[in-house]
């Protein structure tokens, strides 16, 4: 009789203990995630955070170094320089130098050149003319490459090539290196058909890079806009042309909306 009175009893503390888990709530669960009573049977899944992905509208590189370090400019029709190549190291076995060549130039102290100063390798190109007036606009200088003073004398000095963005002659100037940044802007929508005139400077394109004709995407070429029409760097142009040719051409270069 005793032995069944204590198994009730044992019974019916098990049962009490069990009924008191089931009403107790579950500890609450910091982070992102849902917390629930025992009543409401229910699946606790924590979320990890999204990926931040950078903004589409951030501003961009519109370019390349060699974009602008490996092209040239458009100058004065007889500009002058007072420093040029005029022999090299290898003289002997190469007409033509690249990356890493030694080369002897007209001028060392004399000059200004200091051990360590970059300097651009300059030829003088063709004369470029207005393909609507037929005027001239100077003279295209062709970057051939950089070059920095490695050792210098009173009247001469060398020079390594430090970048060669094609062959350098003998003959080629040497003009002081002043670094050209790449700007960096946010891509502004294209133009689409129908829009109306802006009612802002318009220009033609008046010389492409290598002769091209047929203009592509990652061209460079020279426009007869500048600073004085209210153009900077990072500026994005819209390029079309009239439904009839006009006679010297009918691409036109405008400033685009944005």
């Amino acid at each position: 009789m005793r032995l069944r009175a204590t198994g009730l009893l044992f019974g019916l503390g098990l049962a009490l203990t069990c009924w008191a888990s089931a009403q107790t709530r579950p500890p609450t669960v910091k982070g992102k995630m849902t917390v629930t009573t025992r009543e409401i049977p229910t699946v606790v899944r924590v979320e990890p955070s999204a990926a931040v992905l950078p903004s589409e509208s951030a501003p961009q590189p519109v370019g390349y170094e060699s974009d602008l370090y490996c092209f040239g400019y458009l100058g004065d029709l007889n500009e002058t320089f007072s420093l040029e190549v005029q022999s090299a190291e290898n003289v002997q076995s190469q007409v033509d130098y690249m990356t890493g060549d030694l080369l002897y130039v007209t001028g060392g102290y004399d000059k200004g050149l200091r051990v360590g100063d970059p300097y651009w390798l300059i030829t003088a190109e063709q004369e470029i003319f207005h393909p609507a007036n037929g005027r001239s606009m100077g003279r295209l200088y062709q970057y051939r490459g950089r070059a920095v003073v490695q050792s210098v004398e009173p009247r001469t000095a060398i020079v390594r090539v430090i970048n060669a963005c094609t062959d350098i002659p003998l003959g080629v100037s040497l003009k002081k290196f002043e670094p050209i940044p790449i700007p960096l802007a946010r891509r502004s929508p294209m133009a689409q058909p129908g829009d109306p005139p802006t009612g802002k400077a318009t220009g033609r394109v008046v010389f492409t890079r290598d002769g091209i004709v047929a203009v592509g995407a990652d061209t460079t070429v020279i426009i007869d806009l500048g600073v004085a029409n209210g153009v900077q760097p990072g500026d994005f142009l819209t390029v079309f042309r009239y439904s009839v040719g006009t006679a010297f051409g009918s691409e036109i270069v405008g400033r685009s909306p944005a």
